[in-house]
């Protein structure tokens, strides 16, 4: 167990995945500011290291096009570019197919990294037995508020738990602070085993933009895995 802020939260060795390699996946388009804090801030702050980004873009102006090639040599990642309509899940499960790790961690290009050890965190856990996704906890830029700390099925339609409230409370027995099983974690930064990914056939292209993660997560729960969001590593979103 590793202790901090007078909370206790599972650690799991990397013994036997530490040499695995994570596919950071990362849908962008005509955002190369954007981009590049999110890029600037993986290279910099992460600790783990065996792991290679990827870059799908369904089809930049030729300016940001050019702009993101200047990223692509600075920050070293493999870029997709492909002119086509959004769609979110084919984005995705294409950069998957090109995916050389054994895991692969669906991010969005305006994510900025907080915890050092944040795919430690995340590898560790959805190498155990029965894990599915793995999600992180994801603040508002100004670090105060939550933005997401694992999805809830209410009676609307699903929602982010705790959605607007300041973490700097506690909520609900530790819901914004310990690590728990949830029904879905995002799509904006999601860490799953890839050969499990492709078991249950990748994120819905019927659902070009919205609730493909949830549709995700619910066929993991439906296939008897468990969603994990760990509030101990943080993004700003």
């Amino acid at each position: 167990m590793c202790h901090k802020d007078g909370y206790s939260y599972p650690v799991y060795g990397l013994e036997g995945v530490g040499e695995k390699k994570i596919s950071i996946i990362i849908p962008s388009k005509d955002n190369p500011f954007v981009l590049g804090k999110c890029l600037s801030s993986i290279r910099e702050r992460s600790t783990y290291r065996n792991y290679e980004i990827i870059v799908i873009d369904n089809g930049s102006t030729e300016d940001n096009f050019k702009l993101i090639q200047g990223l692509q040599r600075k920050y070293a990642f493999t870029y997709i570019y492909k002119q086509t309509e959004f769609n979110f899940s084919a984005m995705n499960n294409r950069a998957v197919k090109e995916a050389r790790g054994e895991y692969v961690l669906f991010l969005n290009d305006d994510m900025e990294v907080v915890t050092r050890d944040w795919m430690e965190l995340l590898l560790g856990q959805a190498a155990q037995d029965g894990v599915g996704a793995v999600g992180a906890k994801l603040l508002y830029p100004d670090g105060k508020r939550i933005q997401h700390v694992g999805i809830t099925n209410a009676v609307d339609g699903p929602v982010h738990k705790l959605l607007g409230h300041e973490d700097e409370k506690e909520y609900h027995y530790g819901r914004n602070r310990l690590v728990y099983n949830t029904v879905g974690v995002t799509g904006a930064c999601l860490l799953i085993h890839k050969a499990l990914f492709e078991k249950v056939g990748g994120f819905n292209e019927e659902l070009r933009v919205a609730y493909n993660d949830v549709e995700l997560c619910f066929s993991l729960l439906e296939r008897g895995y468990r969603n994990v969001v760990r509030n101990d590593v943080v993004l700003y979103h």
